[in-house]
């Protein structure tokens, strides 16, 4: 199971927000490129990196850090927050995003997520299915989809997209433990590989996931307040 630190950018700055709430949480450095390199060099064979403005206010004013982070590491980088548009899609994978993180134009806009697939490649693109109570939100988690995590993959073309990644917001920024209920569902309907994020605070916790067979885990507050080390995380997910 792969490691996959997230780098969180608000304003500028790489942050923590606690369940996607702007004003909570913590600034980690008010330099997410440096902090992206400081990853690589622990040893992150993938970077999660999102636009947090652009998540909730769907203007992707983080871009250039993106792009900028996307040029300085020499690892793959998924990217997600605020792409709203095929020229946002498309300007992305052709700066060298690795995959796609959407969300938001999946429930909202069917035909334009359509588009996007036939022209980056479902390949390139990742499903967000953040989940709180068990139904779907969107825009940087601050409206309901109205509709239940199952509900949506029985709604997907599996052919249109590489994997999924279910966020528990309920934990997302607590660094509280797991919940792996919704989890356990999304794994027993569907084919795709699966990355968790939302709450990951121990060892035991990653582990549980890797048994799972989930593909991939984002750690954010746990990896940047020390419960443990990137390289004790990545032991941790290797299969035995």
């Amino acid at each position: 199971m792969k490691v996959i630190p997230a780098v969180d950018i608000k304003n500028g700055c790489c942050v923590k927000l606690v369940q996607g709430r702007p004003g909570t949480g913590l600034t980690v450095s008010k330099d997410p490129v440096e902090v992206a390199e400081h990853w690589v060099e622990e040893g992150a064979e993938v970077l999660h990196v999102v636009d947090l403005d652009g998540a909730i206010d769907g203007v992707a004013v983080n871009r250039p850090l993106i792009l900028e982070i996307i040029r300085r590491v020499d690892v793959p980088v998924q990217v997600g927050g605020g792409i709203r548009s095929l020229g946002d899609a498309l300007s992305l994978v052709e700066s060298g995003a690795y995959r796609i993180v959407l969300g938001t134009i999946v429930y909202e806009n069917p035909r334009l997520f359509r588009l996007i697939v036939d022209s980056v490649g479902a390949d390139k693109v990742i499903v967000a299915i953040d989940s709180k109570s068990g139904f779907v939100v969107k825009r940087g988690w601050t409206e309901s989809a109205g509709v239940t995590v199952c509900d949506i993959l029985r709604r997907l073309d599996p052919d249109m997209f590489w994997g999924l990644l279910y966020t528990d917001v309920e934990h997302e920024g607590l660094a509280s433990g797991i919940d792996v209920k919704n989890l356990k569902r999304l794994l027993n309907v569907s084919n795709k590989p699966i990355i968790y994020a939302g709450g990951v605070s121990s060892l035991s916790d990653i582990r549980v996931l890797r048994d799972l067979g989930v593909y991939g885990v984002v750690i954010g507050k746990a990896l940047y307040t020390g419960l443990f080390s990137l390289k004790e995380a990545m032991e941790a997910a290797r299969d035995d």
